[in-house]
């Protein structure tokens, strides 16, 4: 193989389901006080993996490569997968960063192909679901929640308990996934 063809570029367009975020690497140390540091990274950040120019390092046992991400179009319902938990040789860790998200207003045109920016006029998600995890991995538990686009609330369902939250409130969670919906879902899922 030549040296030129072996750092060749090739694009590859792939459908997806969900799109998972990867979270920066928890601290190892403890702050001045002796307290745990709990980080915080703005949702912003971790979506800059599909903005087609942030690259990440991916090894095989043979050898390593690039990626770089972009999105071609937007679904009228997305599905963030926020990836908490790592297995290592040993054991099952959890990622405890606190993602910082708006839950409305999200503008997703950076991260689209110029040709997809085109092809969608709207590119604004507000949130529908965020499903957190609570405790430690394989013996936390889960909650959930859930807009009532009727009632304008937020609820908070763990198990048969239900109750209102403040949407202020939803940002301070483990969140681990989220089902955004377009801002005009109704009217072109209808379309096709």
């Amino acid at each position: 193989m030549m040296a030129d063809e072996e750092h060749m570029e090739v694009a590859t367009e792939t459908t997806f389901l969900y799109l998972t975020l990867d979270l920066p690497s928890a601290p190892l140390y403890k702050d001045e006080l002796e307290q745990n540091i709990i980080p915080q990274v703005p949702l912003f950040n971790i979506l800059a993996k599909f903005n087609g120019q942030t690259e990440k390092e991916y090894r095989t046992l043979k050898e390593g490569f690039i990626r770089r991400f972009q999105l071609t179009q937007l679904p009228p319902y997305l599905i963030f997968y926020i990836k908490r938990f790592t297995k290592n040789n040993f054991f099952v860790e959890k990622n405890p960063t606190i993602v910082n998200f708006p839950i409305t207003n999200v503008d997703l045109r950076d991260y689209l192909t110029p040709a997809a920016q085109r092809k969608h006029p709207v590119t604004t998600y507000d949130l529908l679901a965020n499903i957190v995890h609570d405790g430690k991995p394989g013996e936390g538990s889960y909650r959930v929640h859930v807009f009532h686009q009727g009632a304008g609330r937020w609820f908070e369902m763990q198990d048969l308990h239900v109750s209102d939250i403040l949407p202020q409130m939803l940002t301070l969670s483990e969140a681990y996934i989220q089902i955004w919906k377009r801002q005009d879902g109704e009217n072109l899922a209808d379309k096709g």
